[in-house]
């Protein structure tokens, strides 16, 4: 009787450990596919369903190292270098290897366009880049193009479409530089050869059918947007791109419907708004496209579209004078985009033009992103470390952000003989 009362505690002891020990298991189970998922999506560029599948791990196994390593490697994909940081000090206590955390933490560097303090760890990445070689070159190559300096985006391109053959990201990086010079026609034919590498990519398929509608190629641009409706048929791009080819075929009530969806989704879509306020024109209801017009350009100011259909619809209620301002405001515009086209293609033969780096930097101080113009600035000082007039700049734009330990070391060197 004794001998029996012990072996049903030993039970009541044994059985809640064992499922302890099963669930613990099956956690660490269904954690390890969320990491495989999370490292497939990055591989498909996919960040958004990276950073969910990272999270889902997290949630389900919050003290392993490689959840939060991953973790960090989604966050310097999105830009996110606090987070990057703070994620690669979590995955170091929980024993992540210091030389994993370092190289991890030389990518974020070159990811945010620090080159600078980068460059001088490429080639120990390259020497053995174990399973990260494309993360390395991708990492690199975008930092190089952030600060202009071609010739070594370039070369480490080169290299990455060698080692890797069946990568499309080069051609996507390829094509996105050709369509900032407004080459749309080489960009075409990267993103084409992108897209054959990569058909399951929805990223580069929208790209692409944006290109085509540029270069007016409509047939090839519907047939991609109506395979990405299937997949993605709210994604506010597709439905962009759909909207434009609908208006090409004469369909405006269509049209306006696809992008009325848009606007529900997300009110303040500049694009959106611009093509619905020129459908409202063209039916000559002046009021409703001016409504959504004015606020496109209260949301994005320096839109040349919007304010130039802003302008025409004004034209056309008779508010002249309103009009005027903004077709001057157009003129002026386009004559510094096509100083800057001329700048851009000065610095693409000669990247180590510092003059025309600043000039560049000085045309953005209204119309271009502040994030912009302290990278060009940045390059600057990295091609000439004691150019006064970058570090005064510099001074400022940090001033600005906030940060004023890099704002005063910026106004020591600019002021330093």
């Amino acid at each position: 009787m004794q001998a029996s009362h012990k072996i049903k505690l030993s039970l009541l002891i044994l059985i809640p450990a064992l499922l302890g020990f099963v669930v613990l298991s099956l956690d660490h189970w269904r954690s390890s596919i969320q990491l495989a998922i999370a490292r497939r999506a990055l591989r498909d560029r996919d960040a958004d369903k990276a950073l969910n599948a990272a999270r889902e791990a997290a949630r389900l196994t919050p003290n392993d190292g490689e959840v939060h390593f991953t973790m960090a490697r989604v966050f310097r994909r999105q830009g996110q270098l606090d987070k990057v940081h703070e994620s690669l000090e979590r995955a170091a206590k929980l024993g992540v290897t210091r030389n994993r955390i370092r190289r991890e933490e030389w990518l974020a560097m070159a990811q945010a366009g620090q080159m600078k303090e980068a460059r001088p760890h490429l080639s120990e990445l390259l020497i053995n880049p174990g399973d990260d070689g494309p993360e390395i070159c991708e990492a690199y190559v975008n930092g190089y193009f952030l600060t202009y300096q071609l010739a070594d985006a370039f070369q480490i391109l080169d290299v990455w479409e060698k080692d890797y053959p069946s990568d499309a990201q080069p051609q996507v990086f390829r094509g996105t530089f050709s369509s900032k010079m407004n080459s749309w026609g080489a960009a075409a034919t990267q993103f084409r050869k992108a897209f054959e590498l990569a058909p399951n990519r929805i990223d580069i398929q929208i790209h692409l059918a944006a290109i085509l509608l540029v270069t007016r190629e409509m047939d090839e641009a519907a047939k991609l947007l109506e395979q990405a409706q299937r997949s993605q048929p709210d994604n506010p791009e597709v439905l962009l791109g759909w909207a434009q080819v609908l208006l090409e075929r004469g369909e405006d009530d269509q049209a306006r419907t696809a992008l009325e969806r848009i606007l529900r989704s997300d009110p303040n879509n500049v694009e959106a708004l611009r093509i619905l306020g020129e459908i409202h024109s063209s039916a000559e209801h002046y009021l409703e496209a001016l409504q959504v017009l004015e606020k496109a350009v209260a949301i994005k100011s320096n839109d040349t579209k919007a304010r130039y259909a802003l302008g025409a619809a004004l034209q056309r209620v008779g508010r002249t004078d309103e009009a005027q301002q903004q077709f001057e405001f157009v003129t002026k515009y386009n004559e510094v985009g096509q100083r800057l086209q001329k700048l851009l293609g000065k610095v693409r033969d000669d990247d180590k033009d510092v003059a025309s780096r600043f000039e560049i930097a000085e045309l953005i101080r209204e119309s271009g992103e502040p994030r912009e113009r302290l990278l060009w600035l940045r390059s600057i000082v990295e091609l000439e470390p004691k150019h006064k007039a970058a570090h005064a700049e510099l001074a400022k734009c940090f001033a600005a952000l906030g940060n004023l330990e890099e704002s005063e070391k910026h106004r020591q060197l600019a002021e330093s003989e």
